[in-house]
């Protein structure tokens, strides 16, 4: 079979990124082809380019935290309903509703059940977040095609807090311990957990309370974060860019989410489309272009090397979403904000695409997300751990593994 089937992160991230490309298109086409134009644009960069990044970073995670690995079979299906779900949705129009609704969660549907799977049978109970996480998606992927808009922002910001909580820490962790001679990290892991609670809250009450409370929420989820991130040493990263763009991309977050509980509580001054747009072209869109290069990147004994294409890739992302969310306070008579960060959205994930396609064929990198040396560490339970993220050495000194 293809080497391009070998590791599931290889056919997905590079379907997400193209699709972040495809997508802003639909903005250039006539309105009489596309008449859902929002509609369609919002669904398919949550569901499409979210999607096939979140599918990719756990299939290829996921024998790191189970028993055994994810055949290239699984990674076919998985592309192919990921594939049949854009289909879907393009034409959902012209199908029964019902038959619309199973294309366009088949795929999540698909994840989930492999990730239970995993948890089930090696018994990793702490990993049900993931097969939990990819059930919602799918349930809101479903409810999509018959509801229209649904709180998925949301629920992609708890999963960036739940692994990018865990793994930009152990990175840095990690990468101290290597450099300064021994030196800790201290990441109180309890800040995210009480932000993630913050989120989910506020998303079953989406829709049915006053925007106030879910306002509050979001205001103490993102403080949470922050004062998580200030004992993560983020500046000092700045030497090794291949780390510091974490830093940079999990900033967009509790950033987001302050904004979005702004705009709740304070209608008027904080618009609401700056916010949705901090969370999913700041927070989703860096975050996942961080995570994605990283397979991609030239190791050198234990580091990743960030090349300058990927660097101007995260760059343009980064500048569009600034764009993007800054809009209201830059002056529309002589600059068109939304039009640069469309072209910068474009041009980034375009120089991704250049990046990432050396990392399509050849051997897989193990482990995938990191340069780490000597990737299996027994665990007391018999299972291995081969780190489809986080390096494994940090694992003894109480730093989380992904």
């Amino acid at each position: 079979m293809s080497s391009i089937w070998r590791a599931p992160y290889r056919p997905l991230f590079f379907l997400a990124g193209l699709w972040a490309l495809i997508v802003p298109i639909v903005w250039l086409l006539p309105e009489q082809l596309v008449p859902d134009r929002v509609e369609w644009h919002s669904r398919e960069l949550l569901f499409g380019m979210g999607g096939a990044a979140a599918g990719g970073y756990l299939l290829t995670a996921l024998p790191a935290w189970t028993r055994g690995a994810v055949p290239p079979a699984a990674t076919v299906i998985a592309t192919c309903l990921w594939c049949a779900a854009r289909l879907t949705g393009a034409f959902s129009d012209h199908l029964p509703l019902i038959a619309a609704a199973i294309g366009v969660s088949g795929y999540f549907a698909f994840l989930t059940a492999m990730l239970m799977r995993g948890v089930v049978v090696s018994r990793a109970w702490a990993r049900c977040w993931a097969p939990l996480g990819t059930g919602a998606l799918g349930v809101n992927a479903f409810v999509s095609i018959a509801d229209g808009p649904s709180p998925t922002p949301l629920l992609f910001a708890a999963l960036i807090v739940v692994v990018g909580g865990r793994a930009v820490p152990a990175f840095t962790g990690s990468w101290l311990y290597r450099t300064a001679g021994g030196k800790s990290l201290r990441n109180r892991r309890q800040l995210s957990h009480l932000a993630v609670a913050g989120i989910l809250i506020a998303t079953c009450l989406h829709g049915d309370w006053s925007p106030t409370l879910p306002g509050l929420l979001l205001l103490f989820s993102g403080a949470m974060l922050l004062w998580q991130m200030s004992e993560w040493r983020s500046l000092g990263t700045r030497g090794y860019p291949a780390l510091f763009i974490l830093h940079v991309a999990f900033a967009w977050t509790p950033t987001a989410l302050l904004l979005g509980g702004l705009s709740a509580t304070i209608s008027g001054h904080v618009p609401a489309d700056d916010a949705l747009h901090a969370l999913t072209m700041g927070a989703m869109g860096t975050m996942i272009a961080a995570f994605m290069m990283r397979p991609a990147m030239v190791r050198d004994g234990e580091s990743l090397i960030l090349g300058g294409t990927m660097a101007g890739a995260f760059s343009l992302v980064s500048l569009s979403a600034l764009l993007r969310t800054s809009g209201g306070w830059l002056d529309a008579d002589h600059f068109e904000p939304e039009a640069a960060a469309a072209i910068c959205w474009m041009a980034g994930w375009t120089l991704f695409l250049i990046a990432y396609l050396p990392a399509m064929s050849g051997p897989v990198p193990r482990p995938a997300f990191s340069a780490a040396l000597g990737n299996q560490v027994k665990r007391g339970n018999g299972t291995t751990a081969a780190e489809g993220g986080v390096p494994l050495s940090v694992e003894h000194r109480g730093y989380p593994t992904e």
